[in-house]
């Protein structure tokens, strides 16, 4: 899998067009470890990045994207490339930028792009720089205001669940940047990538709760694992989240149509009725 990327990658980036420039986005937040940030800021000072929030506070840095130019695919840029690649695979926190626009000003009109807002004017940080985050976005905006979302450049590169490299089409970038910040989401638009986002916050408490079971799907079959669990959850009204994620533990350890077994049914349809919650149906359904 891992080869396969790099392969994809590198041919990504031996394809950014004259006049255009390639770059990585890298997002100190998703970072697996400290020493991973410590050693990842000196390259990113030594190479000229250049931070997408510009916020001062002390230790900022170290939860904020920053935007490295690749340069061309020479040694050095192919150098940079792998290493971005290598921090990609360990956890989610690398996209790549192919765009005309220069460094300082796709930062500015990233930066524009982070800002949100909720229902009821509530103001969000809006991750677009997470790769798991970015491909939902692109699926939930509206033509309206995907047209001047996305006008970046040209391609929006990553790595999705499964660690395969997926683009995103962007169009290119006018001279005065379109797009007026903040980013106003409906209601819908909030509650979906709101959904898409707890996939990611169950994963790594199915994997500690059951790693056997869970790391034993292929990689690409985790998150529609995931995703039809929650919607089970979602089905008997379980909302809980430790009790959500408990539904991904029993499907994992007694198969994904437990709750259709006679020791269950009748358990899950009074839980689906309110009369009795997770916890409840679990200790009836094993006392038989």
């Amino acid at each position: 899998m891992a080869e396969l990327a790099h392969l994809m990658l590198t041919a990504w980036f031996e394809s950014v067009r004259s006049g255009s420039a390639a770059y990585a986005l890298i997002d100190m937040a998703a970072m697996h470890s400290e020493q991973s940030i410590n050693q990842a800021l000196k390259q990113l000072h030594a190479a000229g990045a250049i931070s997408v929030l510009q916020d001062a506070r002390p230790q900022a840095e170290r939860a904020t994207p920053w935007l490295l130019p690749l340069g061309s695919s020479d040694e050095q840029g192919s150098k940079r490339l792998s290493k971005t690649l290598d921090w990609s695979l360990l956890g989610p926190c690398v996209t790549w930028l192919d765009s005309h626009l220069p460094a300082h000003e796709l930062a500015s009109r990233l930066r524009q792009r982070t800002q949100a807002q909720l229902p009821q004017n509530h103001p969000v940080l809006l991750r677009c720089y997470d790769p798991r985050v970015l491909p939902e976005l692109h699926r939930v905006l509206q033509p309206a205001q995907a047209e001047s979302y996305w006008a970046l450049g040209y391609t929006w590169a990553y790595l999705d669940r499964a660690q395969q490299f997926q683009t995103i089409a962007l169009s290119t970038a006018p001279h005065v940047d379109s797009f007026e910040s903040p980013l106003h989401l409906d209601q819908n638009q909030f509650e979906t990538l709101l959904a898409a986002s707890e996939v990611d916050s169950v994963m790594p408490e199915l994997a500690r709760e059951a790693p056997e079971a869970f790391l034993a799907l292929p990689a690409n079959q985790r998150t529609p694992f995931t995703r039809r669990c929650l919607k089970l959850a979602d089905d008997w009204g379980v909302q809980a989240f430790a009790q959500r994620v408990m539904v991904g533990v029993l499907a994992l350890k007694l198969g994904e149509d437990f709750h259709l077994q006679a020791a269950w049914a009748p358990w899950i349809h009074q839980l689906k009725q309110g009369k009795i919650d997770l916890i409840q149906a679990i200790e009836s359904a094993s006392a038989i």
